[in-house]
């Protein structure tokens, strides 16, 4: 909702420059594609699966819109807080230039899976992901969509799936899914304790 609201801003600025000051050149594709924008984000926003679903078997992740990751509770071998650092476009102190600049998604709730479970179920939907985004699938909306990168070269599904310390994760970035940090981990933890085979162990307290 808030790229949409931001996409008809844009609109809105570009109809007023090629009607109001008549910068026909400037103006109209400026408003062409913030209409695409609004029009895409609105039917996503409208008709897209969850980002994220909880259930007793475990949880899905709407990756792209198209592909869906399901973690059963008996692969997750534990929970932890992750600090994922990424990069985005911040501007310079005191300043009205740009530049790219580090930023992290902080203490974000990370179900640790094995690197048999990474291998065998997450790497093949990381390639259905990558090849969605070079083909007509590419408009889908999934947790992907709104994820930053690690680094400018990087794919958005290295912030999902990180590695840490030789250790695998999948990763809930609490401000890409719009809800509360602690609820979230709260929520997670309680199904998974539930319906799990492995209990909790050596889980880091909240923070």
């Amino acid at each position: 909702m808030k790229f949409t609201a931001l996409s008809a801003l844009i609109l809105v600025v570009g109809l007023v420059v090629a009607f109001g000051a008549k910068n026909w050149l400037l103006g109209l594709p400026v408003a062409a594609a913030a209409a695409f924008a609004t029009v895409w984000q609105t039917n996503g926003w409208l008709t897209a699966e969850p980002f994220l679903r909880l259930s007793p078997d475990g949880l899905r992740l709407n990756l792209d819109g198209y592909v869906f990751l399901d973690v059963p509770w008996r692969e997750v071998e534990d929970i932890s807080w992750l600090d994922i650092t990424f990069e985005v476009v911040k501007r310079r102190w005191g300043t009205s230039w740009y530049r790219w600049g580090k930023d992290q998604y902080r203490d974000v709730t990370a179900l640790q899976v094995s690197e048999a479970f990474m291998d065998e179920t997450i790497m093949p939907l990381w390639r259905a992901v990558y090849r969605n985004s070079r083909g007509p699938k590419r408009l889908g909306i999934g947790l992907v969509t709104f994820t930053f990168a690690p680094n400018l070269t990087a794919s958005r599904l290295g912030n999902i799936f990180p590695a840490q310390d030789g250790k695998r994760f999948v990763a809930l970035p609490h401000e890409v899914l719009s809800t509360d940090r602690d609820r979230l981990r709260a929520e997670v933890e309680a199904r998974w304790q539930a319906f799990g085979k492995k209990t909790v162990t050596g889980a880091t307290p909240s923070r």
